[in-house]
């Protein structure tokens, strides 16, 4: 009975496929376009498509990144009070192997640069000074390195921005030229013209706070860096003095 009916039954299935297919396939009108469908470059086919993605993929790390520096790019955070007073105490009591057995145990900007200096007593005082100042020059150059991906995104966000403009532009004319009879529906034009206009608008939303951001967390980290520098000479001057006494 079921095979009797079969081919009568795949007809009226692709009847009524046909019949809900059919207005979208034959439409004299392109299709209506969300502006969440805009934004992710749907109306400009496959390469507005990857150009959008492309660009919100890197407006999204870029404000992780952000959250990531405003967790970690903190004074306490580098260089935690408890290791300040816990460094000092060894320093102040003279045991230096404990002090450098420290620094080794709790790396940090300021454990390496001290250990650095801790690790030429034996030189004197002036090597030891070098040393710890080499050291805590690299730690400020990690800390620069750290905020290296905002600076990154904020250059080739405009960029892949402007990329996404001229591309809109260039599908919106070559529309224009190919259209029927010379006769333009704006629908026809609105996908081109979308993505060169939401490619503009997302490249500015990464440039623009990428901007303020990084000017927030390089001053954050220039005064990070300030502040542990004057407890680095503190200590080093208490070590550089152990270091006299053992060369005199």
């Amino acid at each position: 009975m079921f095979l009797k009916h079969k081919n009568a039954l795949l007809t009226i299935v692709a009847f009524g496929f046909a019949a809900v297919l059919a207005p979208a396939l034959f439409a004299e009108d392109p299709p209506s376009y969300s502006l969440g469908e805009k934004l992710l470059g749907i109306p400009s086919g496959w390469f507005g498509i990857l150009t959008q993605s492309l660009i919100i993929l890197t407006s999204i790390f870029l404000f992780g990144w952000i959250i990531e520096c405003f967790v970690n790019v903190r004074r306490d955070k580098l260089v935690a009070p408890e290791t300040i007073a816990a460094l000092q105490n060894y320093i102040d009591e003279g045991d230096l192997e404990g002090a450098l057995q420290y620094c080794e145990s709790a790396p940090n900007m300021l454990t390496r640069t001290i250990g650095a200096g801790l690790n030429k007593v034996q030189s004197g005082p002036s090597a030891v000074k070098d040393a710890a100042s080499f050291q805590f020059s690299i730690e400020g150059d990690k800390l620069d390195r750290h905020l290296g991906p905002i600076t990154v995104c904020v250059a080739i966000g405009p960029m892949m921005g402007l990329f996404g403009t001229v591309t809109g532009m260039v599908d919106t004319f070559a529309t224009i030229e190919n259209a029927p009879g010379g006769q333009v529906n704006p629908k026809m034009v609105s996908g081109g013209i979308a993505l060169a206009l939401l490619s503009t608008v997302v490249g500015l939303v990464i440039a623009i706070p990428g901007i303020v951001a990084y000017w927030f967390f390089k001053n954050r980290a220039n005064d990070i860096v300030n502040s542990v520098s004057l407890v680095v000479d503190e200590m080093l001057e208490t070590i550089a003095g152990y270091a006299a006494q053992q060369q005199g």
